[in-house]
C-alpha cells in the first residue's frame, strides 16, 4: 500500500488530458473477460482498446466529471444522468467502425445491452470507467478515486451506479457500499454484474 505522502494526487481532468486519460483507461481495462470477448486477438486489443477511448473519453470530459490521478497513473469518468446512458458522440456509428475494425459488432452489442439494463427513471451519476495502471494497481487508488466522487454523490443525495467486468472488481465495488442488482448479459460474452450504491447521509 503506497503512503498518503507519496500517492499522486487527484484532479479533475480538462479537455487537455483527454489523450492521458484514453491512454491509462485502455492499459489499465484491455485484460479483462469482456475485453477478451469484445478483441479476441491479443495483438490488437490495445490498439483497439486506445482508438476506442480515443473517441469516448473527450465526451466524458465535456459533459461528465473525469479524474485523473496526477501521474497518470489511474482515472474514473462519471456522468450524471437522470435515465438511461445515451450519449451523443458526433458521428459515432462511423468513428466506432473505425477505431474497432472488425471487433465493431461486439463492440455495438456491448452498447445495446448495457443500454437495456441501464435504470430508467432514476436520477443517478453512472460511473462509465475506472481504470488503474498495471503498475499502479494494489496501491488503494481504485478506492481513493471512489471516494473522490462518492463525496459528490453522498453530498448532493443521489445513487451512484456502475457495471462491474467481473466478481473481483464488483468485492471492491461492494466494500465501497454497492450492492448487486443482477447480471448484464453481453451477447455471447461473458457477463458484467450491475451494481447501485445509495447516497450516505452524514
Amino acid at each position: 500500500m503506497t503512503s498518503t505522502s507519496t500517492a499522486p494526487a487527484l484532479r479533475r481532468a480538462g479537455a487537455g488530458d483527454a489523450a492521458t486519460v484514453a491512454g491509462v483507461l485502455a492499459a489499465a481495462l484491455d485484460d479483462t473477460d469482456i475485453a477478451h470477448w469484445l478483441v479476441p486477438q491479443d495483438a490488437a486489443r490495445a490498439e483497439v482498446y486506445r482508438r476506442y477511448f480515443d473517441l469516448v473519453t473527450p465526451w466524458f470530459v465535456e459533459h461528465g466529471t473525469v479524474y485523473l490521478a496526477a501521474d497518470g497513473s489511474a482515472a474514473a469518468a462519471w456522468v450524471r444522468l437522470d435515465g438511461k446512458f445515451e450519449p451523443d458522440i458526433d458521428d459515432y456509428d462511423r468513428r466506432l467502425a473505425r477505431a474497432c475494425g472488425a471487433a465493431t459488432d461486439r463492440f455495438v452489442r456491448l452498447d445495446v445491452d448495457m443500454l437495456a439494463a441501464h435504470p430508467d427513471g432514476l436520477t443517478h451519476d453512472y460511473l462509465a470507467f475506472l481504470g488503474v495502471a498495471p503498475a499502479a494497481q494494489n496501491q488503494g487508488l481504485g478506492s481513493r478515486l471512489l471516494r473522490e466522487h462518492h463525496r459528490v454523490t453522498d453530498g448532493d443525495g443521489v445513487p451512484a451506479y456502475l457495471e462491474a467486468t467481473g466478481r473481483r472488481n464488483a468485492a471492491l465495488y461492494a466494500r465501497h457500499g454497492y450492492v448487486d442488482t443482477g447480471e448484464v448479459p453481453i451477447g455471447a460474452g461473458p457477463p458484467l454484474f450491475a451494481m447501485l450504491r445509495q447516497p450516505r447521509t452524514r
